[in-house]
């Protein structure tokens, strides 16, 4: 179920994103006004990790959960019955503030049932599915979009965040123990533990590794549509599914971080996965530099970079909520406020940067990936023994 609720949290962002042409004719607006939709949902994002991270450590994980989906329903139901670009944006913000619960909770909850080590390999496996959700996820955007319209992925969500708060009110249980109802001394003690952790040198490095790397990630979400779909001549239909190819490597990546992190350790193997991810973002960028020019070239290197992500990622989140384990929702929530953050940011700088070719796109996936194997390093310098 943790690997439903988080794959469900992470299909919010992209599944639409065959449609973005469409949407910007039927509302007569620029692809750049349908990219501020994917903006004002990574914000969102980031804010509601901010919040829902700190209230669960206080209140319990279970009934932030449930509000969370119970936010995603409603918004979801609000994008399909959008009848303006701004009316579209607003729900999508508001989508971003209900898709986070699930992602903190579940980030939270594997930290309440499992150690340091544990957690990195129970994250790959969740991870996996939360790679191969959004990798399915626009070639599904696709052909919802080709049969019914544009509308009809967020009625999918709506659908799917039903049947997940149907299922969590009857089987979810409480996984950690609430620490009273004093709202101005539960306030208090949420600014206190984010206060403890931005004074760890690790657990700064380590959220800001995975804010970087996520930035390449979905700088490349935002970008790729518009260059494969109006510049490469990519029907909505065929891009879906060469999504699956940028997205590959992934499945190799988890594959092997459950095999070898209890092998290498968890800091060594955060190193090895980012000085991977920069070996594929180089290649990415190498392509364009040198004229290749190519629907192939703007999604197949990418399969190496997210091989290195997913070999970082679930050991970058495990080390990072570890550092404080009486303090996992609140790490998970600063994680995911780097993580979204920093997207959020990269997804405004790609929309600006609009091109023919997919050049600038790779200057921003390269320059993120350098960013975080500094931050792995930083890191690994700091790490406490394993």
């Amino acid at each position: 179920m943790l690997t439903v609720l988080i794959s469900g949290s992470a299909i919010a962002y992209n599944m639409f994103l065959p449609s973005m042409p469409d949407i910007a004719r039927e509302f007569g607006v620029s692809v750049l006004s349908v990219q501020s939709s994917l903006i004002a949902f990574l914000i969102a994002y980031a804010a509601g990790h901010l919040f829902y991270g700190g209230v669960a450590d206080r209140y319990g994980r279970r009934p932030v959960l449930l509000w969370g989906l119970a936010i995603y329903v409603l918004a979801s139901l609000a994008c399909a019955l959008s009848t303006s670009m701004t009316m579209l944006i607003a729900a999508r913000a508001l989508q971003g503030v209900g898709a986070a619960g699930s992602m903190v909770m579940v980030r939270s909850i594997v930290r309440d049932l499992y150690d340091r080590q544990q957690s990195a390999r129970a994250l790959a496996v969740i991870s996996t599915a939360m790679v191969f959700a959004p990798a399915t996820a626009p070639a599904l955007g696709g052909y919802l979009h080709a049969q019914f319209g544009w509308q009809a992925s967020f009625v999918f969500l709506a659908v799917l965040s039903t049947v997940l708060f149907a299922y969590c009110t009857v089987r979810m249980a409480e996984t950690h123990q609430a620490h009273g109802s004093n709202l101005l001394s539960n306030l208090k003690a949420m600014a206190l533990g984010y206060q403890v952790l931005a004074g760890q040198r690790v657990f700064v490095a380590y959220s800001l590794n995975i804010g970087f790397i996520s930035g390449a990630l979905f700088a490349w979400f935002a970008g790729i549509p518009i260059v494969l779909i109006d510049s490469y001549g990519v029907s909505p239909n065929d891009f879906g599914y060469l999504m699956l190819t940028g997205t590959l490597g992934a499945f190799f990546g988890y594959a092997s971080t459950i095999w070898l992190t209890g092998r290498l350790g968890v800091n060594r193997m955060i190193v090895i996965g980012s000085a991977i991810g920069l070996g594929g973002a180089s290649l990415y960028l190498a392509l364009p530099l040198f004229g290749v020019l190519t629907p192939l070239a703007a999604i197949a290197p990418m399969s190496l970079f997210n091989f290195g992500l997913a070999v970082t990622f679930p050991n970058a989140m495990a080390a990072a909520v570890s550092v404080r384990p009486e303090l996992a929702g609140t790490g998970a929530a600063i994680n995911g406020l780097s993580q979204y953050g920093i997207s959020a940011i990269t997804t405004l700088v790609v929309g600006l940067l609009a091109s023919n070719t997919h050049l600038p796109l790779a200057w921003v996936i390269f320059a993120m990936q350098a960013a975080a194997a500094i931050a792995s390093w930083v890191g690994w310098r700091a790490r406490p023994a394993e």
